[in-house]
């Protein structure tokens, strides 16, 4: 890790197991730091293949792999290749804030990335702060939405566990269900659940809100009537009608 936060290049001359990068470019704040990019982090290159995993909660930095990549994968996304012979991946959240030439089908235009290549991916959006859009046309697997602060994450499907947790701003929308621990220890945003959010959801809260028909939060997280506007906002977010968004709950503090 010092190697690549110094921008030097990893070569790994083999196949490599589960969880190659993680949190690769992240000045971690459990290690004394800002828990913001290292924006010179330098590459790692896979002579062969890589285990499922790869690249949880990564952040910067580039990825390039000769062989396969098991699934699911982590918060990376394949562009286009500036070495023969090698597929490349950078960080989801890197192309969410700086941009970068993703391959078909996968889409990014005017600020709204769009996946829909059918990969099951982890973390999604970890630690985004652009006010972008992430469109999912699929599942997700489990912490979608890990550390966000900004912008807009869409999943047209399901969501694994831990999904929204320590989040800390923005909006999550899943438009089918999430297994246990949705919105574990978050801080802030809002997450939108079509069908159910899972059980142990909210567990250590300290901000933020989940809406959803159905959920078991833990205390003191409790169940809520939706007031005010509260209604017409599920409404609009999931393009529910006016009866059903009353069947809706809001679960916080």
């Amino acid at each position: 890790m010092e190697t690549l936060k110094r921008g030097e290049t990893v070569r790994i001359r083999g196949d490599v197991g589960g969880r190659l990068g993680s949190s690769i470019g992240v000045d971690l704040a459990s290690f004394g730091g800002t828990g913001g990019p290292i924006e010179l982090t330098g590459p790692v290159i896979v002579d062969g293949d890589v285990g499922p995993r790869m690249g949880i909660s990564m952040l910067r930095g580039s990825i390039y792999v000769s062989g396969s990549v098991a699934s699911p994968l982590g918060n990376v996304i394949e562009v286009e290749s500036d070495r023969t012979g090698y597929q490349k991946y950078v960080s989801v959240t890197e192309v969410l804030e700086q941009g970068g030439q993703v391959l078909s089908p996968n889409l990014l235009d005017e600020g709204v990335l769009v996946l829909r290549d059918g990969l099951l991916r982890e973390t999604l959006a970890a630690r985004n702060k652009a006010e972008k859009v992430l469109r999912v046309e699929g599942d997700a697997g489990m912490s979608a939405g890990i550390l966000m602060k900004s912008g807009l994450l869409e999943i047209r499907g399901d969501a694994g566990r831990n999904t929204g947790v320590l989040m800390r701003g923005g909006r999550l929308i899943v438009r089918g269900k999430c297994d246990d621990f949705t919105a574990a220890e978050m801080r802030g945003g809002e997450i939108f659940v079509a069908g159910d959010a899972g059980g142990y959801i909210c567990a250590k809260m300290r901000g933020g809100a989940v809406y959803a028909p159905k959920g078991k939060p833990i205390p003191p997280a409790r169940v809520q009537v939706l007031k005010g506007d509260e209604a017409g906002l599920v409404s609009r977010v999931l393009g529910v009608n006016s009866f059903q968004a009353m069947m809706y709950k809001k679960f916080g503090l």
